[in-house]
């Protein structure tokens, strides 16, 4: 049996990966993920029809660690071209990072590193006894707590109130498959119109991936339209595609995806991750700004502190 001190991380999105792989050396890490597979909001899934990517088209790296990390986890530069429709210009791609696979594989590799629990959904935290309560009947206790889910989610199950400025944006992303011989010039577009923020083909992660799209709503049309039928959402959708491409196609649907939390405002508090009490955490993009590297700065940041101030 461990004599390390056991800490329990919710999540297995890129906040919760990047501090667990700061603290496995040290600690007995384990983490407990809602669905079947890693990734969080870098969620691609593969269907019949192709591979559609309904969470984080692309991330950034602006720090050294960050692009390490990318590197070390076989990342790619995003492939083709970008157009921004409001503004008639061609988007610079250079500095944007994909994975051949979908963004959830920049993760992948690290199932063999680390101990993940999946489909363990926590739905409530006895801070006074150190118990975590899952919706399978489960009860898993812990030294420390860590939660990598967005702050609703996370105020959900914590007892302590947790004082944070962070706010959400939902995103309702609509997969796709164009059958016949549309027309476009580039592999994403941006700014489509008031309602549609994106529309991206699964080629910019590899050329060798069927021809299908994802469209995302805007986040002030996915508030409007996130309760509203699949058949009202695909219309919608074939609106904004319509606009773009020519030719002689037609549009089968192949899913939509609710996202409830998937945009985070910048963070004013200046911190990299929330201290809820003496053995609790959360981390996140929402500790910092909407980027995939906010949620890796916030999750290896936690880490180094624990490992400075538990050891």
């Amino acid at each position: 049996m461990s004599s390390k001190p056991k800490i329990i991380i919710l999540g297995a999105g890129m906040s919760g990966i990047a501090c667990a792989l700061s603290l496995y050396k040290d600690f007995d890490v384990q983490i407990y993920e809602k669905s079947r597979g890693i990734g969080g909001r870098l969620c691609a899934k593969r269907l019949p029809q192709g591979l559609f990517h309904f969470g984080a088209q692309f991330c950034t790296a602006h720090t050294m660690a960050f692009q390490n990390f990318l590197r070390d986890s076989d990342a790619i530069n995003f492939l083709g071209s970008s157009f921004d429709v409001n503004t008639g210009s061609i988007i610079e791609t250079k500095d944007c990072f994909v994975a051949r696979d979908g963004m959830h594989s920049l993760l992948k590799k690290y199932n063999e590193v680390l101990n993940i629990h999946y489909n363990h959904k926590a739905i409530d935290i006895d801070e006074k006894r150190k118990l975590i309560s899952f919706d399978s009947g489960q009860k898993v206790s812990y030294d420390i707590i860590i939660s990598s889910l967005p702050l609703p989610q996370t105020r959900e199950i914590f007892q302590t109130e947790i004082n944070h400025d962070a706010t959400f944006s939902p995103c309702l992303a609509v997969g796709m498959s164009i059958d016949g011989n549309p027309y476009y010039e580039h592999n994403a577009y941006k700014n489509i119109n008031k309602d549609a923020a994106w529309l991206g083909s699964s080629s910019f992660y590899n050329s060798k991936n069927k021809e299908t799209w994802v469209l995302q709503f805007s986040p002030k049309t996915s508030l409007a339209m996130m309760n509203d039928s699949d058949s009202r959402i695909q219309v919608s959708a074939e609106i904004s595609v319509r606009n773009i491409f020519n030719g002689n196609y037609e549009i089968t649907y192949s899913g939509i995806f609710r996202w409830k939390y998937a945009l985070c405002n910048r963070s004013n508090l200046k911190s990299k991750f929330t201290s809820i009490t003496d053995d609790s955490f959360a981390i996140g993009d929402w500790n910092i700004s909407p980027r995939v590297e906010s949620a890796y700065i916030s999750g290896v940041a936690l880490g180094e502190y624990l490992t400075g101030t538990k050891l």
